[in-house]
This record gives C-alpha cells, structure tokens and sequence, in this order.
C-alpha cells in the first residue's frame, strides 16, 4: 500500500483536539463559576441547605473542578500519544477503513466526553440549589445517569474497531484482544449505569419498608 493510497487523519485530529479543549474550557469555567457562588455562600451565611455539609462542599467545590482538569489531562495525555505516533512531517496516514472506524470511535469520544463533563457540573449545579436551600428532584440525576450509560455503550459498541497494527505477530492481536475486551466492558458499564438511573428511584422508595422489615 502506497502513500497515495493512504488518507491522512492530522487535519482531523488537529480539529478534534481544538473542540475537546473548547468543551474543557467551557465546562472548566462553569465548574469554577459554580464553586465560587457556593463557597462564597458558605463562608457568609455559614448554611450549605438541607444536605451535609461535607457532600456541599465535597461535590460542589471541590471534585467538579478536579474532575475536570484529571479529564482533560488524560485526553491531553492520549493526544501527545498520538502526535508522536505521527509521520516526522507531521503527517497521520491510515487506510480507508481505518481512517473511517478512527473517525467514528473519536466523535463518538467526544460526544461521551461531552455527555460526561455536562453531568458533572449538571451535579454541581444541584449542589448550588441545595446550598441555597431550593428542593430538587431525581429527574436531573436519573436522567444524566441513563445518558452516561448511553453514550458508554455507544461507544463500547465501536470500540472494537479501533485501529490496530496489521501483521502476524502476537503483539497486534493481543492490541485486537484488548480492544474487544474494552468494548465489552464499556457496554456492561452502560448497561448497569442505565439500570441504575432507570430503577434506582424505585429501589430508593422501598428503602425504608427493606429497613423496617430489617
């Protein structure tokens, strides 16, 4: 196979990358804006609501913004990883189908990191309410919980088609192996997050007759 042969994936990447960090950005932003409003609603009126005050302070403060930048540091990580698997020219080259299954496992990607990063700060954004003292219900959460499970079995789905080295040696079908595997982890993980956000509500509710009987 020649090198006309070959589509070349830098350009998308190098689009790619610029949109993840745009969301990081974004979601980076939100998570300190929210964090901000609810310390600063602590340290002056010293009430956090009708919840602890450490699951305020710990899931409104604290781990969102945490969470966010571990997040980002990680795709940054694979990114750098992929840059020095480039051509000395910069270049990205992989086949047809490659190219095609490379694309399809990195929007799908995206739209899991963005679904990730939009539950986080939807989680924070409950914690602000609660800080201040407003009800909220299990819609939000259920519903952002059943969009993690989604979105992880959408792409445990493509993972398997992740491009690997082609040839002979044990080393690209371990790289195949390990792939497979990871799908089916990924969508087992789906499955049991759509469970949970479809069926918690309802285990929830019988909570106290399971206690009372106890």
């Amino acid at each position: 196979m020649t090198d006309t042969t070959l589509t070349d994936m830098a350009p998308f990447f190098d689009r790619y990358d610029h949109r993840q960090r745009l969301v990081f950005v974004a979601a980076l932003s939100a998570s300190l804006v929210l964090a901000a409003v609810i310390a600063t609603h602590g340290v002056l009126t010293g009430a956090v609501g009708p919840r602890p005050v450490a699951a305020v302070w710990g899931l409104g403060v604290l781990f969102p913004p945490l969470f966010v930048v571990a997040w980002w540091s990680v795709a940054e990580h694979m990114a750098r990883s992929r840059r020095r698997s480039s051509q000395p020219d910069g270049r990205h080259p992989a086949s047809a189908d490659d190219a095609r299954n490379g694309m399809r496992i990195a929007n799908a990607g995206f739209v899991f990191n963005v679904v990730v990063t939009a539950t986080v700060i939807g989680t924070q954004a409950i914690m602000a309410l609660l800080a201040f003292g407003y009800p909220t219900g299990d819609v939000v959460p259920r519903a952002t919980t059943v969009a993690v499970g989604v979105v992880t079995i959408y792409l445990g789905n493509l993972w398997p088609r992740m491009p690997t080295a082609r040839g002979a040696d044990r080393q690209s079908a371990n790289g195949m192996k390990a792939n497979r595997a990871g799908g089916w982890l990924m969508v087992v993980f789906g499955l049991l997050a759509v469970l949970v956000g479809l069926f918690m509500p309802f285990l929830h509710s019988y909570a106290p007759a399971l206690h009372a009987h106890g």
